[in-house]
């Protein structure tokens, strides 16, 4: 029979080691350890280093005989494979562990983190900061925020992995921006083939009441359409239109106008 002693050092033992602000590589170290311990360490670990598993998905037959297609969708819970649960409770035990491990000052400031590897990345932020004192990396933020827009075509989720990151960056380092602003950000600053939806985008969204994480979903489905303003355009648009943005005050020259109108790039 256990002693009360004895009972109350294995509570200690399963709980995961706490953040100590001035022994961050040694907490580092500890926590790790703690976490490959676990029944699922590897996958926790990994979670972590790699961010969760994306959704399992299985492919179905919809509709009989020469109206029978394929469909692909995000599997149900009962539909998940052994291995498929396993990696999602690696990706919960990640976040719940690392969250567990920190201070509730810290936790607070990290709070709108999701998954493990953003609260791991974002600790690291928050805790080693280049050396630089906050302010310093206030500054610095806000003039990459102020900077930021599309790197020439690329997709929209890579435009929105960058935002993203940028977004949580401040966020850690308490630089709140209004979310009209974020979300006016987000749009103005796309790749100039999504014009087109981003017209579509302020006409029929409230910038006021919805985030950049929704509007990046809203967005997300038309991109097979807007690809092909892409193709028409031999898979590239003028130098100058790529420079200009919906944000822009300047007026476009006469020739590009009827270049954007001729292509169908804007409504």
């Amino acid at each position: 029979m256990s002693t009360d002693k004895e009972s109350s050092a294995a509570r200690t033992d399963n709980r995961p080691p706490m953040l100590v602000e001035s022994d961050y590589e040694s907490w580092k170290i500890r926590i790790e350890r703690y976490i490959r311990g676990k029944p699922l360490g590897k996958l926790i670990w990994r979670s972590i280093q790699n961010g969760p598993t994306p959704h399992p998905q299985i492919t179905v037959t919809e509709g009989q005989g020469d109206a029978a297609v394929q469909v692909t969708r995000d599997k149900r819970d009962e539909e998940f494979t052994e291995i498929e649960n396993n990696k999602e409770l690696a990706d919960i035990q990640a976040t719940n562990i690392l969250s567990q491990g920190l201070p509730r000052h810290v936790f607070n400031i990290l709070n709108q983190t999701r998954t493990g590897k953003e609260i791991w990345d974002n600790v690291e932020l928050l805790m080693k900061g280049s050396g630089k004192s906050l302010q310093q990396q206030k500054e610095e933020l806000f003039d990459e925020y102020e900077r930021f827009r599309a790197i020439g075509n690329e997709s929209i989720h890579d435009y929105f992995v960058r935002f993203h990151k940028l977004i949580n960056d401040m966020k850690i380092t308490q630089l709140n921006i209004p979310t009209h602003q974020m979300n006016t950000k987000f749009v103005n600053n796309l790749p100039p083939y999504w014009a087109k939806y981003v017209t579509n985008v302020k006409n029929n969204k409230d910038i006021f009441a919805t985030t950049y994480v929704e509007l990046y979903t809203y967005l997300k489905s038309y991109e097979p359409h807007a690809m092909k303003t892409i193709k028409k355009t031999g898979g590239s648009l003028p130098a100058l239109l790529i420079l200009w943005h919906p944000s822009s005050n300047k007026s476009l020259p006469a020739p590009l106008i009827q270049y954007i109108h001729h292509h169908q790039i804007w409504p």
